[in-house]
Parts: C-alpha cells; structure tokens; sequence
C-alpha cells in the first residue's frame, strides 16, 4: 500500500475475510522477545472508537538469540475511505468535506488522543498528528493511526528516570502543537501544501481580519461556515502552535472548543434552514 513514517504498509485478508492492513516496523534488536511483546500488548490495550484497532502482532527474529529482533508486523483493522488529508485536498466540489463535517472529524481525532494521554497510564505521547495520519471509515468517521509506536521503535526507556517526566511533558506539547497544525490544514484545504510551515506561522495574524480570512481559508468553507464557529477553531489553533510551548491550551480546552465550535455551527445550520 506504500511507505509510510515507520515502514512498508501491506493490505491482506484473513481467514474469515477481514480486510486488515499489515504494518512492517525494523526494531532495535536491543530489545528482547518478552520486552517487546511487553510493549506491543500494551499498545494492543489502547481500544478507541477513534482509533484504528490494533488486531494482532507477528514478531521476526534471527536463530535463537533472544535480542535478535529485525521485523515487527502489527495488523490493524482496515478503514475504507483514505486518508484526512486527501479529503482536504480535493478540488471536487461534489467532494469537498464541509465545515460541519471537518469539525466532526476533528472532535474525534481529540478525543483519541486525549484518551491516549489520559487513558492508560503512563500515558502515551508523540502520537505521529498529522492530517494523513486519520484515517476515514465508511460512514466518514475519523480515525487515528500510527499512534502510540514511539514505545517500540524509540528507545526511550535510555532516558534517566528523572528525565522521562520531561520528555512526556514535551511529547505532550508537542500533539497539541501537532493538532494545532491539522486545524490549520482543515481551515486552508488544497492550498495548505503550497505552503510551508514557516509561512503559515507568519500568516496567523492575518486569520483574525477578514481580509485575511477570505485571503487564507478555503472557499468552501467561507460559503458554509458561521463566523463566530470559524473565529472559535482559528483562536484555538492560534493558541496550539504558541512558540511558548507552556502557553499551548490541554486537550480538554483544545476538545471543548471544538464542541462549542460544531454547536455554534448546528445552530447555524438550523436557522439557516428554517
């Protein structure tokens, strides 16, 4: 199926016809058998109605050394609609997705990884955000992948004990800063990849005028959208890419604007359609 950050991704079926997707990961051999099926069944653990399953594991080893690892494959659930981020650069207006619906995938990407920080302790942080990381299953819901591998293929138990907080607490800004950058993308759409992300830094000012606003955001969205649920999605993004890593929002507030901006947004809707 292609390449992605970690290894080659294979489509498959299995005996009782399941499609499944076969993820192949190369591991630090400095693992042992039992330290990684440690590690795997606690990813396994990680069960998410916004997160693609992990189904099962396939573990590779050379002879019988024990640390002899080469290749992991994790088989996940299959999800049928692509990828976020090919949604959102569709050009096909019959296939645009609409404000309200950007926002429903949003609100449960959130969700996920709100759970992945929250949910299983310790938490699991440098979950990979990117818009072609969620995944869209057939009745348009997103779905996270690639979340959580930062525990198998990044030595981070060589971190000392009273270093590891820290790399949470920065693996943690980090996924607000990352979904800050998926809510950029959900409000620029095709144009977000002529852009790099120095220049959309320097841009953000000019989402708070209208000016900027009808310069910057996707058309679609302009024609579909409330100002005021615009304004709630651009201040919170505005605040999730803050240089100030210590001024970046949590995922609850990040989660709870996303709300109150699809509740702005439906009632909208509603008076628009009486």
């Amino acid at each position: 199926m292609g390449e992605g950050s970690t290894g080659k991704m294979y489509k498959g079926r299995l005996e009782n016809g399941t499609q499944v997707v076969i993820r192949c990961l190369t591991v630090s051999k400095r693992f042992t058998i039992r330290n990684l099926k440690l590690r795997l069944d606690l990813l396994a653990k990680l069960q998410h109605p916004h997160l693609v399953c992990l189904l099962g594991h396939c573990i590779q080893n050379e002879g019988k050394d024990e640390s002899g690892v080469n290749n992991v494959y994790l088989i996940y659930e299959y999800v049928p609609n692509g990828n976020y981020q090919a949604r959102l650069s569709e050009t096909n207006l019959e296939k645009v997705l609409k404000w309200s619906d950007r926002l429903a995938i949003l609100i449960g990407v959130a969700k996920a990884v709100h759970f992945l920080h929250t949910g299983i302790i310790p938490g699991f942080f440098n979950n990979r955000l990117k818009a072609n990381n969620i995944l869209l299953n057939e009745h348009w819901m997103g779905k996270l992948s690639d979340y959580g591998l930062s525990i198998v293929v990044q030595e981070i138990d060589e971190h000392k004990a009273e270093g590891l907080k820290a790399w949470h607490i920065k693996s943690f800004e980090d996924d607000v800063y990352s979904f800050g950058l998926i809510l950029f993308r959900s409000l620029i759409g095709p144009s977000f990849s002529e852009r790099n992300e120095a220049f959309l830094l320097n841009e953000m000012v000019s989402l708070g005028t209208p000016d900027g606003q009808r310069r910057i955001v996707d058309p679609s969205i302009l024609t579909s959208c409330s100002q005021e649920s615009l304004s709630i999605i651009i201040s919170v993004a505005n605040k999730c890419v803050s240089q100030e890593s210590s001024t970046r929002p949590s995922l609850e507030d990040v989660l709870w604007n996303l709300q109150y901006a699809a509740q702005v947004q439906s009632t909208a809707d509603g008076e628009q359609r009486s």
